[in-house]
């Protein structure tokens, strides 16, 4: 499930470059111009596998503000003129901070009532400038297109009393980081949906190589898993996806728990179906040999067309089938 219908988009622009910001006094008209973009933009950021929870009190500062701007639309605006003006003086200070557009968006996804901030970044293009004696090569800022990430966020889902981040590093200090939680909201963080795919990744072959598990289809089967819960429309819990992956070990499934946790993943935690890649659909098979074959999880975890043997010199041979063509890249 996957349905967001905006309620509301106020738009803000923030000129860093000239030291101002652009308000706008009327909400945005999601018309056929318009509709694409905004509706792109919100899904963007609402489904980023960059999203990560944080935790914070519900008489936090961006709760009370969330819960405000959807009693009525004067408070809507006073609201989003104040994190707008909050974004800009966090990002003053900041080197090389670009021009951005903030979207303050009142709408449902899946149900639940959802306030965000979604800042768009300005991207740096070439374009031709033309002087009275001369044609040169200049760079702009402009919008960022319709298929660009939501740079940075804040969104507060006010029907669970959860807030969420994106964020993004700049230089700060004379090192890249990111400055939203640490400066501003103050919460303490949960792991993106990446990052809990990572640290699956990283238990499971930690219990295959520690404990032989599923002779190495173990990655595999994580992967089937984790394809079979968003085919039906399922929860998906890291946890539970490893416990069932090494079923067959008690030890292996127990310790891989425990690893899971130390690494930052509760057994509550779940994992947004919108956020994972194509990436869950194939296994890339590579060897000592600097060869490799990339091919669907279930033809790998089924056999078909494909066969691994064990040779009695400890190599292996493996075996593709039922090919039609053959190209070279």
């Amino acid at each position: 499930m996957n349905t967001i219908v905006i309620n509301k988009i106020l738009v803000h622009m923030i000129d860093f470059e000239h030291r101002k910001i652009h308000l706008s006094d009327e909400f945005a008209t999601l018309n056929d111009t318009t509709q694409d973009y905004y509706q792109k933009k919100v899904e963007k950021g609402l489904n980023s596998n960059q999203i990560k929870q944080v935790v914070v009190g519900s008489m936090h500062e961006m709760m009370l503000r969330a819960n405000q701007m959807i009693e009525n639309d004067e408070k809507f605006k006073e609201q989003a003129k104040e994190v707008t003006e909050k974004f800009f003086k966090l990002g003053s200070v900041i080197e090389g901070m670009p021009n951005c557009m903030v979207l303050h968006v009142d709408c449902y996804k899946d149900g639940d009532r959802v306030v965000a901030a979604l800042k768009l970044n300005y991207k740096f293009v070439p374009v031709s400038v033309l002087d009275p004696d001369n044609v040169r090569i200049s760079r702009a800022q402009t919008l960022p297109g319709i298929g660009a990430p939501v740079d940075e966020a804040i969104i507060v889902n006010i029907d669970r009393h959860s807030l969420y981040l994106i964020e993004k590093k700049y230089a700060i200090d004379g090192k890249l980081d990111t400055y939203l939680n640490t400066q501003w909201i103050k919460g303490e963080e949960k792991l993106t949906d990446r990052q809990k795919v990572s640290a699956m990744t990283k238990v499971v072959k930690k219990a295959e190589a520690n404990y032989s598990v599923k002779d190495s289809q173990a990655i595999a089967l994580m992967k089937q898993q984790l394809n079979q819960k968003v085919m039906h429309q399922e929860v998906i819990k890291p946890i539970e996806i490893v416990q069932q992956v090494l079923a067959s070990n008690d030890q292996a499934a127990e310790e891989s728990k425990e690893n899971l946790k130390n690494l930052g993943v509760d057994s509550e935690d779940t994992i947004n179906a919108n956020t994972l890649t194509s990436a869950i659909e194939k296994c890339k098979i590579t060897t000592d040999t600097d060869m490799s074959v990339t091919v669907s999880v279930e033809d790998y975890v089924n056999k078909n067309n494909i066969e691994i043997r064990e040779n009695t010199d400890g190599t292996s041979d493996i075996i593709l089938s039922h090919i039609n063509e053959i190209n070279v890249r």
